[in-house]
């Protein structure tokens, strides 16, 4: 009978420790949806401000810098985008970065935001 409750015992820690490894993974996937879905309102704001003549290629979010590289179709589109930016909320913009014509006579820019300290929820 001792043998027959250790196997018992064995079977229901395997039981557990399994249990709590899902609910481990489950409480990390939580965390990371709610992160990823803490982007929403950012990323609509962007969508908005954005002139229309300008789309992202790239957006990418390393420790509290937004980094954005895009096209505008027109020079007044290009132009536009400092003050659009400027409004984002949640973030003061940087430096421009590099801005040329290419090929096809669209403008590539690229730009960073910076997260401003009073809305550091973090949602990368």
């Amino acid at each position: 009978s001792d043998v027959a409750l250790r196997q018992g015992l064995e079977q229901r820690q395997k039981q557990w420790t399994a249990l709590q490894a899902k609910h481990q993974q489950q409480q990390r996937w939580m965390r990371d949806k709610a992160r990823t879905e803490a982007w929403q309102p950012a990323l609509i704001a962007l969508s908005h401000l954005l002139p229309e003549q300008a789309w992202l290629a790239q957006l990418r979010f390393q420790q509290s810098t937004l980094s954005l590289t895009g096209y505008a179709a027109t020079l007044p589109a290009l132009a536009a985008l400092d003050p659009a930016l400027r409004q984002m909320p949640g973030f003061t913009p940087g430096a421009p970065g590099e801005m040329r014509q290419d090929a096809q006579g669209r403008w590539l820019f690229s730009w960073t935001l910076n997260r401003k300290e009073s809305a550091d929820a973090d949602p990368s």
